[in-house]
């Protein structure tokens, strides 16, 4: 999938990891959509499979019309803030973009994250998700959403601020040893 961050990419800049929404993340929107459509299956069933008559139902019609386009348009915003948003960690820094239309990004150099937070309640430790917070110098806050695996998260990014720590202390080695 070619987004944003893809575009974005510095020289020598690659893209470690992606990170992705847990699947509880969803719950609600899919929970609502499904209740508007079973409103809607339920007044076609009572129609009919029963055999009343639409004016004494329509009253339910409209009820159940209003649950199923509400359910919709919630399932829809959903969907595009998840194909939407990118959360992704580079060789030099971390990316959380958001926004269809309008763009929001957040972006910090490795080097610059002071602070990694995870919020994890009990049901995300036992179904893996978490939030995370990073803080950074020059950046503020940045809070992501439940997402799979945040402990794994928190390691690609450590791993990869260690990784460019080493580089820029053999850069500065070989510098030094170029002036001698």
């Amino acid at each position: 999938m070619s987004g944003y961050v893809d575009k974005t990419l510095a020289g020598g800049e690659e893209i470690i990891h992606r990170a992705n929404f847990n699947w509880t993340y969803s719950f609600f929107p899919m929970l609502w959509f499904a209740l508007g459509a079973a409103s809607l299956a339920l007044i076609f069933y009572i129609q009919f499979a029963a055999g009343r008559p639409y004016e004494s139902l329509k009253v339910a019609w409209w009820s159940a019309g209003v649950g199923g386009v509400c359910g919709a348009l919630i399932l829809i915003n959903h969907l595009i803030i998840l194909t939407t948003t990118e959360i992704v960690v580079t060789t030099y820094r971390f990316v959380y973009k958001t926004g269809l239309i309008s763009r929001n990004t957040q972006e910090v150099s490795l080097n610059k994250i002071e602070e990694i937070t995870l919020h994890q309640s009990i049901w995300g430790r036992i179904l893996s998700y978490g939030k995370l917070v990073l803080r950074g110098t020059g950046v503020g806050v940045i809070t992501l959403p439940d997402l799979d695996d945040p402990i794994r998260l928190r390691k690609i990014i450590e791993n990869a601020k260690s990784a460019l720590r080493s580089d820029q202390r053999e850069r500065q080695r070989i510098n030094s040893d170029d002036d001698d």
